[in-house]
């Protein structure tokens, strides 16, 4: 929640008179990556069980398919099509999937750990952040494309970002072919490709979104 009041409150009251979205969808999206992660998590959780050396890259590449185009379908409806306002739900709806699965993340590891202590719920949290920053950022991707009328362009961006991420992360967890403390580059490498795209949907992709229907609602 945070993160999504940081990077939209120059969209909304007080910043500017008219708000780029609707408060009202813009949580109704939040709830429903709540709900979506849940079941994103479900068949992460069922990937994992069956997840080897040799299926691992296949894993990685499907699932983030799969995700992506679940969210293309949900943000592509016709109603949102070229529409500013998608780009600002698309974020909520990321960033609600990103939330929902780091915390079950989270949980899941307190159950399979007898004994924590801060460094193992410090370093689970960062996990769970990458999560939050890596779904936040292409679904925003997906939604800035809709709002622009060019989905082509802008899904193997976001799917890219996603496959990027899944297989550097899972490369800090396979110790027995990336020892330590060789496979913490795979994190690093994880951590900056999500922060990178973040930063560029902030800084970059949603001002010059805003920008551009500015200047087409000058000229009507």
């Amino acid at each position: 929640m945070l993160l999504m009041y940081y990077t939209l409150r120059s969209y909304t009251f007080p910043r500017v008179e008219k708000p780029f979205f609707d408060d009202r969808k813009l949580f109704a999206f939040f709830a429903l990556g709540v709900v979506l992660g849940m079941v994103l998590f479900a068949f992460e959780s069922w990937g994992e069980t069956i997840a080897g050396v040799e299926t691992v890259l296949a894993l990685v590449i499907g699932f983030a398919l799969m995700e992506e185009l679940m969210k293309l379908v949900i943000l592509n409806f016709p109603r949102f099509q070229k529409k500013i306002d998608t780009a600002f739900y698309a974020l909520a709806l990321g960033l609600g999937i990103g939330s929902t699965v780091t915390f079950a993340n989270v949980y899941i590891f307190l159950l399979d750990v007898e004994s924590v202590g801060p460094a193992e719920v410090g370093i689970v949290a960062f996990l769970g952040v990458l999560f939050v920053l890596m779904h936040g950022s292409t679904t925003t991707i997906i939604g800035i494309g809709v709002a622009r009328g060019d989905v082509k362009g802008y899904f193997p961006e976001a799917l890219l970002i996603h496959v990027l991420f899944g297989l550097l992360y899972e490369s800090f967890f396979a110790i027995d072919i990336i020892p330590p403390p060789a496979n913490v580059l795979g994190l690093g490498g994880a951590t900056a490709v999500v922060v990178y795209a973040y930063a560029k949907i902030h800084r970059t992709s949603i001002p010059a979104l805003v920008k551009d229907a500015n200047r087409l609602a000058a000229r009507k």
